[in-house]
């Protein structure tokens, strides 16, 4: 087997010294050549999988929704007008109006309508549309949540209100999961107690809202 380099190498070889050149006139070429074809194979293949990744890979999916997009400064939500009337939306007995509502859709395909907000609040509480309608809040439609736990954890993290928590407020804020039928519905509310209090932030199951939400009739 003839182990000499081909002839289009000898030039470059000659330049080398006379031990580099003992090496590859003696069959190191091959091993040269083998290690620069290996070295070339990877690189493409390097560049094959960047260019592939790049065209067809896998992007990470966009957040269902970020802290500054969502976020509510409440002291700027609109105080309710007029008379609350005779019968008052109260949190555990603490007369209260509406200056804000959050609704959600729960899973990846459900959807709301805004301007449905409104009828959705009897399925909450009976009467609470009647209340909405009154108080005329800021409503806000959130895009749909994966987990009732994580839309009430958002909920009161996104809701800055100027008291700190441990502080007595007229702010009192409420979320949690809902039914419509077999439809889970998500909703949080800013309230506006007439008094100073210490209820602060609460979170509800679907059986508890009855209890914590009531239409009272208050004497004047």
């Amino acid at each position: 087997m003839d182990l000499q380099p081909p002839d289009v190498l000898k030039p470059w070889i000659n330049q080398l010294p006379q031990g580099a050149q003992n090496f590859l006139n003696s069959g190191g070429w091959f091993l040269v050549a083998g290690f620069l074809a290996l070295l070339i194979l990877l690189i493409l293949a390097w560049m094959v999988r960047a260019v592939f990744r790049a065209l067809f890979g896998r992007r990470k999916p966009a957040p269902i929704d970020s802290d500054s997009d969502f976020t509510e400064e409440l002291i700027h939500c609109p105080m309710p007008e007029g008379h609350p009337g005779d019968r008052r939306l109260t949190v555990y007995h603490l007369p209260v109006r509406v200056r804000l509502v959050v609704v959600a859709p729960m899973g990846r395909e459900s959807d709301l309508d805004a301007t449905a907000v409104e009828q959705l609040l009897d399925q909450v509480v009976s009467g609470l549309t009647d209340v909405a309608r009154r108080d005329r809040p800021k409503i806000r439609v959130w895009p749909p949540q994966l987990s009732h736990t994580g839309f009430a954890t958002s909920f009161h993290r996104r809701m800055r209100k100027p008291d700190p928590d441990n502080f007595a407020s007229r702010w009192v804020l409420v979320a949690g999961r809902a039914q419509m039928g077999r439809q889970p519905l998500l909703v949080g509310f800013a309230f506006w107690a007439d008094e100073t209090n210490m209820v602060g932030r609460l979170t509800l199951e679907p059986h508890q809202w009855l209890d914590v939400l009531r239409l009272r009739k208050i004497e004047d």
